[in-house]
């Protein structure tokens, strides 16, 4: 075997077990959750967008939980991210649904006072 090509393996071991060895991303689990469950208390049900992104959301959390038993951390982090942001995204849906709403009606109490000052 020539010099070049022990190299080349020893540069490929390293790569190998450098990449079979991330951890579970234990943290990134529990931010995801969080991220969910969040926008499920701001009711991210009751607004169509904001459920679309829950529901992504919830499907990518639980494709990264598979991911994880079979040692997929490094995808099963990646898969994790995009979950939460995901859930961070339909947390903001449902907020501004609620400010929409809530501005609509301050506007309605406005006109209805000027109605009655009239």
């Amino acid at each position: 075997m020539s010099r070049s090509s022990s190299w080349s393996l020893a540069a490929l071991a390293v790569v190998l077990l450098g990449c079979g060895g991330v951890p579970k991303p234990e943290v990134r689990l529990a931010s995801s959750e969080g991220a969910i469950r969040g926008a499920e208390e701001a009711g991210a049900q009751s607004v169509p967008q904001a459920t679309l992104h829950l529901k992504l959301a919830q499907e990518q959390r639980e494709r990264a939980l598979e991911l994880i038993k079979k040692d997929d951390n490094h995808r099963a982090d990646m898969m994790l991210a995009r979950a939460e942001a995901d859930a961070e995204l339909a947390l903001a849906l449902s907020r501004e649904a609620v400010a929409k709403e809530e501005a609509q009606k301050a506007a309605d109490e406005v006109r209805a006072l000027k109605k009655r000052a009239q």
